[in-house]
């Protein structure tokens, strides 16, 4: 994670320069996993080449969601044809 998007996360504002907050940066995590990965926190993890643990934390909103792995997400799933926004 960027310095500044660990702290845009932590804040509370928004991740990125989209300005794309906590609730929809989970939502487009979950998307992603529930028709990209068949509804797998692991295989979903595997793919953010992130610990299950945090992406499972994530969904939970335990730990916020940061810049990179939006940006990831948001890629996987053009490359995957995905729509989750």
């Amino acid at each position: 994670m960027s310095e500044q998007g660990e702290m845009k996360a932590k804040a509370g504002g928004p991740v990125d320069d989209r300005g794309t907050d906590q609730t929809e940066a989970r939502a487009i995590l979950k998307r992603l996993r529930d028709n990209g990965f068949e509804g797998s926190d692991e295989k979903l993890a595997v793919a953010l080449g992130r610990p299950a643990e945090q992406v499972v934390a994530w969904m939970n909103g335990v730990e916020p969601v940061d810049d990179d792995v939006v940006m990831k997400a948001r890629g996987i799933a053009t490359d995957r044809n995905i729509q989750i926004e």
